[in-house]
């Protein structure tokens, strides 16, 4: 599958809606077995999930558990070659993603999986998560993204006791914080958290917009029509792709020349500009 930057959650309660929410074209369909699942249900869910992963060509992500009496038990059932990644939420121990890492590589040996073919995706969602951010980017080969924790009333908002707004100034340095220690670490892509008001699509463009020009690549989502709005906004649009075709195409006839600084559209551009450019189209 190509890297998933538009996500959407489906409830492991809701097993039901995960057809329609393939319909809904997300880059990849994340199952919850966490937030969304009452305690009283955690184990009858894990084993229907499990069946409904024995019987589909589909991958799909999962949100798993963080506490100690299931998120073994999540592992064990969740691993197969119909899981892309593990969502590990609240993480924030660099020995919990070597544990969760050693668990899987059983899995895959005793299910004839690749060697880490099941990827680890950190949810950063408190305050000693945003602290070790970097550190649990790197902490595993299988690490191949984080995501933030940025939905209104989340874990992260409770945990730092802040408020919430559109703006975003509350979770900025959070927010940017995370972004930065995913660059650092090269990770592929960084992905930011979900949008709670589903009803309210221009704060949803609003948020996606400021979480693109932060350099987000794209989030996770909670409904189907959130999808859309989402895709669209972080995609590039056609005026962006026009400039960097053309200022790629000017500076290899300059460089061809033997120059590697020339002017665009009254803008210097040299090697430093023209990579970020090669970057933008690649991506």
């Amino acid at each position: 599958m190509n890297y998933p930057l538009i996500t959407l959650y489906v409830p492991g309660t809701r097993p039901e809606l995960i057809d329609k929410a393939v319909r809904a074209a997300a880059d990849a369909i994340i199952i919850d077995l966490e937030d969304t699942v009452p305690v009283n249900l955690k184990d009858q869910v894990r084993d229907n999930i499990h069946e409904i992963l024995s019987s589909t060509d589909q991958k799909f992500l999962i949100r798993i558990n963080n506490e100690p009496e299931h998120l073994e038990k999540d592992l064990e059932k969740m691993v197969s070659k119909n899981v892309y990644a593990i969502l590990l939420p609240k993480a924030e121990n660099l020995n919990q993603i070597h544990q969760i890492d050693a668990i899987i590589t059983e899995a895959e040996r005793n299910h004839n999986l690749s060697v880490n073919s099941v990827k680890i995706i950190p949810m950063i969602e408190t305050a000693l998560g945003v602290i070790r951010c970097f550190e649990l980017a790197t902490a595993s080969q299988r690490v191949e993204t984080i995501t933030f924790g940025s939905a209104e009333d989340g874990d992260l908002q409770g945990d730092l006791k802040c408020a919430w707004s559109l703006d975003g100034t509350e979770l900025l340095y959070a927010r940017s914080k995370v972004l930065l220690d995913g660059r650092a670490a090269r990770l592929p892509y960084v992905l930011d958290g979900a949008f709670s008001d589903i009803k309210n699509d221009r704060a949803l463009m609003a948020d996606c917009e400021l979480s693109k020009r932060l350099g987000y690549d794209g989030r996770t989502l909670v409904h189907p029509q959130q999808i859309p709005i989402a895709r669209k906004t972080y995609s590039p649009s056609d005026d962006e792709l026009d400039y960097y075709r053309k200022l790629i195409a000017a500076f290899e006839v300059a460089e061809n020349s033997g120059s590697a600084s020339i002017s665009l559209d009254g803008k210097l551009v040299d090697y430093a500009m023209y990579k970020k450019a090669k970057s933008f189209i690649d991506l």
